[in-house]
């Protein structure tokens, strides 16, 4: 792993299964909206073995017109587990998440859910750039980020062993002072 910049990370990383599978989502999300991976996927991209059901992302911001041409191009390798319409799924990503697997699959699948609070804008405008060995991409929230709001907010067992392997693995590079005026933020709402 190497540091390109303060947002830039160079990953180098053989991709696993799951890795493949958020690489095919993304690249036709990417096309119509601004997103960030957040929560589990991130330790788990930097090497953390744990099993994962879902991949949880976040996108800024939803218009009827481009969320139609992105369900149309999704739909045709992916399905969505909880919409059929896409009136049903724009009614639905407001108030809560949709959830999308490969066709005929349902494990493992991405949870999208678009930005509410200040903290899902903040992470938004902090992410961080993934470049891996193969070229490919991906922007997931800050490190710092994560570890807030795994420590503050998510506290299960698996959510504290995630924020200590990253405050583990990016000891010389975390700033502590940024993980506390985070859960500042989280608690404000």
């Amino acid at each position: 792993m190497k540091w390109l910049n303060e947002k830039t990370v160079l990953l180098e990383k053989e991709l696993n299964e799951l890795d493949k599978f958020l690489f095919s989502f993304v690249k036709i999300l990417e096309k119509y909206f601004e997103y960030v991976v957040v929560s589990g996927y991130v330790s788990i991209l930097f090497g953390r073995s744990r099993a994962t059901e879902d991949i949880d992302v976040l996108v800024k911001e939803i218009n009827k017109k481009k969320f139609s041409e992105f369900w149309k191009e999704i739909n045709k390798s992916f399905w969505c587990l909880n919409a059929k319409t896409l009136e049903e799924a724009l009614e639905l990503l407001k108030e809560s998440s949709l959830r999308f697997a490969k066709k005929n699959e349902i494990i493992p699948n991405i949870e999208l859910k678009t930005c509410k609070k200040r903290i899902d804008f903040l992470t938004m405008d902090e992410k961080i750039k993934v470049i891996l060995a193969n070229k490919k991409s991906i922007f997931i929230s800050p490190i710092e980020l994560q570890i807030a709001y795994k420590e503050e907010v998510l506290k299960s067992e698996k959510d504290l062993e995630d924020a200590f392997y990253l405050r583990e693995l990016f000891k010389e590079r975390i700033d502590n002072r940024k993980i506390e005026e985070f859960k500042k933020v989280i608690k404000s709402g």
